[in-house]
């Protein structure tokens, strides 16, 4: 069985940027396996908000070259 100690000696070992990686991970395995009602702390009321929210008439049309040229910058510098 692996015990906290030894995932704690392991982590110490990592570099900055892969302990991030580590981080991200472990929150999406909890979030995995936590009841929504447990996350929110509340039960959602469906309709509650109903009229309010709208969407654009395009929402279903491909994006732009240029949105997609920004997204490209973006991702090779990683914001």
């Amino acid at each position: 069985m692996i015990t906290v100690e030894t995932i704690v000696n392991e982590l110490n070992s990592l570099p900055e940027p892969l302990l991030a990686e580590v981080l991200s991970f472990i929150r999406g395995a909890k979030n995995k396996f936590v009841q929504p009602s447990q996350q929110l702390g509340f039960q959602r009321v469906a309709g509650l908000h109903e009229g309010q929210i709208w969407m654009s008439d395009d929402f279903n049309e491909p994006l732009s070259d240029e949105f997609w040229s920004v997204i490209a910058i973006l991702i090779k510098q990683k914001v």
